[in-house]
Formats: structure tokens, sequence, C-alpha cells
């Protein structure tokens, strides 16, 4: 099979050095196919001809659009969970409804989002993750102090401050129990910091910026257990859920309760229910440490890959 997928021309490289979650999709995506046999690229958008591939799967909405008026057939992927921020009046949920209206299928990484369009063409694809960057053998053993972790790029609709990631409610558990805890992410988080100066007073606090992909799995593997108490997300699991699960690390957070996720203690934005969840699992901590390596196996991108032709095959 030819496949193309569209560069999402965000001035980022694929695959990305240390940010960047669609290109790190398409690489993964990409390298895949070609292990499996395919000829896989990526390409402008706007140097992709008609019937020159037996498959372009587009992640963008704008390109899609593009690719419709230009009679081009193609698969769309949506990561945009502005789509739900902005609302269905809004011009970024009606530019995806465009996008899924001329495709000849669309993935959803997330359940709320086939549910939210209410479009025959909308299925569920949940993402992957790469076992041979993220990985951990055996179990963890149970940590006397718990370092804690969050990794994320924090903000929303242009509020490059704004909590989306629920820094605050991580930093709260942390000094709840006077834990360690190491918030990672690109420079974007410092509005975040700078507009919550309280959280420099926490001395057990250690801030990385920018970290390369390479660095990643280090930064998973010395901590013990990863915080994800996110308000709103377009993937069910996300990435760094998928990661953090992959190297074994038990995760107190929120994901839509339709979508399965061992290993994961389901807490909403309390940091109550958060510390419920951390004494659940330093109790049962074998079992939840298990439970995630099991769970970023299960979602390796080999095994996405594996789905995702099969829908390619379907649509042919």
């Amino acid at each position: 099979m030819n496949i193309c997928h569209v560069d999402p021309a965000c001035g980022l490289s694929i695959p990305p050095k240390n940010w960047g979650a669609i290109e790190k999709i398409i690489w993964e995506f990409e390298v895949n196919q070609n292990k499996l046999g395919h000829q896989s690229i990526h390409r402008l958008g706007g140097h992709i001809h008609k019937n020159e591939f037996d498959i372009v799967h587009c992640h963008v909405a704008n390109l899609a659009v593009d690719l419709k008026n230009r009679g081009i057939p193609y698969i769309y992927q949506l990561h945009d969970h502005h789509v739900m921020y902005y609302g269905k009046e809004s011009h970024t949920y009606k530019e995806n409804l465009e996008a899924i209206e001329g495709s000849l299928i669309s993935l959803m990484p997330a359940k709320w989002l086939v549910d939210y369009f209410e479009n025959d063409k909308c299925v569920y694809f949940a993402h992957g993750v790469n076992i041979d960057d993220f990985s951990f053998s055996g179990v963890k053993p149970l940590p006397k102090e718990p370092k804690l972790l969050m990794l994320a790029n924090n903000g929303m609709g242009g509020k490059n401050g704004y909590d989306r990631k629920g820094f605050a409610y991580g930093l709260a558990l942390a000094m709840k129990r006077n834990l360690p805890i190491t918030i990672v992410g690109p420079r974007n988080n410092e509005n975040w910091f700078n507009e919550n100066l309280w959280a420099f007073s926490y001395p057990k606090l250690n801030i990385i910026w920018e970290p390369d992909n390479k660095d990643l799995k280090d930064i998973f593997n010395s901590h013990d257990i990863f915080l994800h108490p996110s308000e709103l997300e377009a993937g069910h699991p996300n990435l760094t859920l998928l990661e953090a699960a992959a190297c074994g690390l038990p995760i107190i957070g929120w994901i839509e309760l339709e979508t399965d996720f061992y290993g994961m203690w389901r807490a909403p934005r309390n940091v109550f229910r958060m510390e419920e969840g951390l004494d659940d699992i330093l109790e049962n901590w074998e079992l939840y440490s298990t439970l995630a390596t099991q769970t970023g196996q299960n979602f390796s991108w080999e095994n996405r890959t594996k789905e995702l032709i099969k829908i390619y095959k379907s649509v042919l």
C-alpha cells in the first residue's frame, strides 16, 4: 500500500526533536507502516496529487478541507480539543466538521468526540506508544518516598496560563503529602508559573524545560507516579499517559469512563480524591505497576498501526 501523511506544516520537524504531538504520531505511523511492508511517507499537502497514493492521511482540518476542494480522497484524524472548548458555533468546530464530512472515514482519538460530532464517518481510534523508547522490565520497586511526575504543555484557547493540565492539583497533592514533584514541558509552561508564583515556594518542586525526546524515557524511569488531572483532552488516552504507563508508572488522573485504561486510578480535579488514589496505589503497588506496563504493551504503535491498516483497507 502506498501511503502519504500530510505534513501539518506547523514549523516542527517530523519526527519532532522535543515537543510536538501530531508530528510524533505521523512519524510513528510512517515508521511502523514501512516496517509492515508498506510504502509510507509524509509530504506537504500542496505537493500531493490526485491518484498518486492509495491512502492520503490528513491530521489537520484546514489541510483536509484543501484536499477535499482539490478532489483528493483522504482519511482524516482529529487532534484538536478546541472543538469542545470553543463550541459548536465556532469556526474551529465547523472547519473540523467540514473535514470529517469530506473524508472517507474520520478517526477520533476519544469516544466523546465520536458522540460530539454525531457523524457516521467518525470512528474511535486510540493513540499508541513506542515501546522501544518507553519501557520498563519487571515491576518498579515500591518507593519509600514516591516521586511524582507531570509532563504536559499547559494552557488552552490562547490562554497560555490556563491550568488545563492541572498543575495546581498536582502541586497541592505533593505539598499535602510532602512529596517531590517534577513538572516537565515546553517554555510555554512559564506562563502558568508566572501567574502562580506560590508554586516556587515549594522546595521539593523540580522543573525541566524543553526536554529532548531521547531524554523522556530517563525522566519517566526516574519517577514513580504520573499525575494527569487534565480538564480537557482530545486523546483518551493521550500520548503522555501511554508513555508513562509503558514505563510502568501507576497513574492518578482522568480519562473518559467509556475507555478502559488499566494501571490508572481515576480521580477528578480534586486533591482529596487524588490522595485516595495515591494511598490505593501505594497499598497495591505491584498490581498498578504491572497493569500500567501491560497497558503500554497493548497500545504499542505496532499494534495500533496494524489496526489502522485494516481501516485503510476498508475504504479502498
